[in-house]
């Protein structure tokens, strides 16, 4: 009995100065974010990137503190980061009343990082700040000019650059699915046909002389138009098939083209420290906006 006490109060001894271990290791370290390693410990590390937004191929500047419990001396340390693209796309007919018939694309494209460091940095025991009981340092790392922010739309018009950005058959595409929207109600699609006769430029009197019908609305105390016999007539199709892509996102009220572009690469960096033997820890990743 008496040697199974005295090892119960060994292990309790034991437990204890653990958890005073731990405690000081956090007392002395509390400017820095917890971590729990499992294995080799790894050395620890914090990062302030102050400019999320930086215009492509400019360097980014941050300030950095680290430190190890662990036996292995620091090395060095490295950013690493990984790109991602986004596309939004967006062609707007304003003139349709009966639908809202705009086509947005969205994409994101995420590449990984290459097989090795973006930036490397030289670890140094002139870094120490007692006040920090941490390593400190600051410094930058670039990025590329190739990632620019790419914007288009609404006031110039460039055929080539649609085909480029939308596809080569995008706009006949465009037109043909608008045309089948607007022939399956011939009633409700009216007001399109002739608002896209005025946007055009055409005169809204010659437009109803020609083509309109209509009756009074009972509840409005207005007269609703539509087309004579209920259907589209020779001459509306013929106008719409001589309308190019250019003249169904032309907005005649904004005077500009319902149509706009914007390519845009955002970088997921991250800071490693290592210790001599290539053990690692990360602090917290950090979103970079390029311009």
């Amino acid at each position: 009995m008496l040697i199974s006490d005295m090892k119960t109060n060994r292990n309790y001894i034991a437990v204890l100065l653990a958890i005073a271990a731990i405690v000081t290791a956090c007392d002395k370290h509390d400017s820095l974010d917890d971590q729990t390693f499992i294995g080799k410990m790894a050395p620890q590390v914090y990062w302030d990137v102050p400019g999320l937004t930086v215009n492509a191929g400019d360097s980014v500047a941050f300030s950095a503190q680290y430190y190890t419990t662990g036996e292995r001396p620091i090395s060095h340390l490295e950013v690493w980061y990984n790109t991602v693209e986004t596309e939004e796309k967006q062609v707007t007919a304003s003139w349709v009343t009966s639908v809202t018939y705009s086509v947005v694309i969205s994409n994101v494209v995420e590449r990984l990082p290459e097989n090795f460091a973006q930036a490397r940095y030289r670890h140094d025991e002139e870094f120490w700040n007692d006040s920090l009981h941490a390593y400190a340092m600051n410094d930058k790392f670039p990025t590329s000019y190739t990632k620019s922010k790419v914007q288009w739309g609404s006031s110039d018009w460039d055929s080539t650059l649609v085909i480029k950005y939308f596809g080569e058959d995008f706009m006949q595409h465009f037109k043909d699915s608008l045309e089948t929207i607007l022939k399956a109600d011939p009633d409700k699609s009216y007001t399109d046909y002739e608002q896209l006769y005025v946007n055009a430029g055409g005169d809204v009197t010659t437009f109803i002389k020609a083509y309109a019908d209509s009756v009074l609305n009972e509840n409005t105390n207005k007269y609703d138009r539509f087309f004579i016999g209920h259907t589209i007539p020779a001459g509306v199709d013929s106008f719409y098939q001589a309308c190019t892509f250019k003249d169904l996102i032309w907005d005649k009220k904004k005077a500009e083209y319902g149509i706009s572009y914007k390519k845009q690469f955002l970088l997921n960096a991250i800071l490693r420290c290592y210790d001599d033997e290539g053990t690692y820890g990360m602090a917290l990743s950090k979103e970079i906006t390029l311009n």
